[in-house]
């Protein structure tokens, strides 16, 4: 671990949620072995499942800290499962990692809550030094794009606000969330099992309830207001 890095203390609970069950398990293996080499108290739980993960950092008899999310999941972004736990678990510190360029998912996985996003070639590298820093709700590395924790959640709430203003329904929050992707429209299609012009058709409804004129316009406000 490199000096400038924060080492907590105290015992950090380290949630790992990847749908490759091998690379799981060397994700498991990676943070043990990093734990012993950096002398860090590391209590590692890990999942293929996203719903298990939110369950478990929501309702598992010890608090994580840090959860650490494979940014391409089965059904469902790392960025969708990043919000999700931005939403309701407002101290957890989040890392996504990836085995593709982390610049293509960086500022997704920023503006879905997360403090840092790694490189899945380097995390021998970095996963020490990051887990100290978000476990204490700062980003990494210093100076980075992402945020800390505190001002991830304030981004959060001003984004619930948003959507309640404009009421949106379940799916419409989904359409917004996946537009905020890199993921084209017939992805998004794709991704939620409905047509492209259904997708065209809840952006309608999307624009209608926050008074835009164009969608354009939409994702201009959700920038604005930090979700994207």
């Amino acid at each position: 671990m490199s000096e400038s890095a924060i080492t907590p203390s105290k015992s950090i609970r380290v949630g790992v949620l990847d749908n490759d069950c091998c690379a799981l398990e060397c994700e498991v293996a990676l943070l043990q072995r990093l734990a012993r080499q950096d002398q860090m108290d590391l209590d590692v739980w890990s999942t293929d499942n996203p719903a298990r993960a939110i369950q478990e950092c929501r309702f598992g008899a010890k608090r994580t800290n840090v959860m650490i999310i494979d940014v391409a999941l089965n059904g469902i972004t790392g960025a969708q499962v990043a919000v999700e736990l931005r939403r309701q678990e407002s101290g957890i510190g989040i890392i996504g990692i990836t085995s593709y360029q982390p610049q293509i998912y960086e500022r997704c996985m920023r503006d879905s809550g997360a403090q840092a996003l790694l490189d899945k070639s380097t995390l021998r590298q970095t996963l020490s030094d990051a887990i100290g820093m978000v476990a204490q709700g700062l980003p990494y590395p210093d100076g980075a794009v992402f945020v800390p924790v505190r001002q991830a959640c304030a981004a959060m709430d001003r984004h619930v606000n948003a959507e309640n203003n404009a009421n949106l329904t379940q799916t419409e929050r989904q359409i917004l969330a996946l537009s905020l992707t890199p993921l084209s429209t017939k992805e998004i299609a794709s991704t939620l099992h409905v047509t492209v012009d259904t997708v065209f058709s809840h952006r309608r409804n999307i624009k209608n309830k926050m008074r835009s004129n164009t969608w354009h316009d939409v994702m201009d406000y959700c920038r604005t207001m930090h979700i994207a």
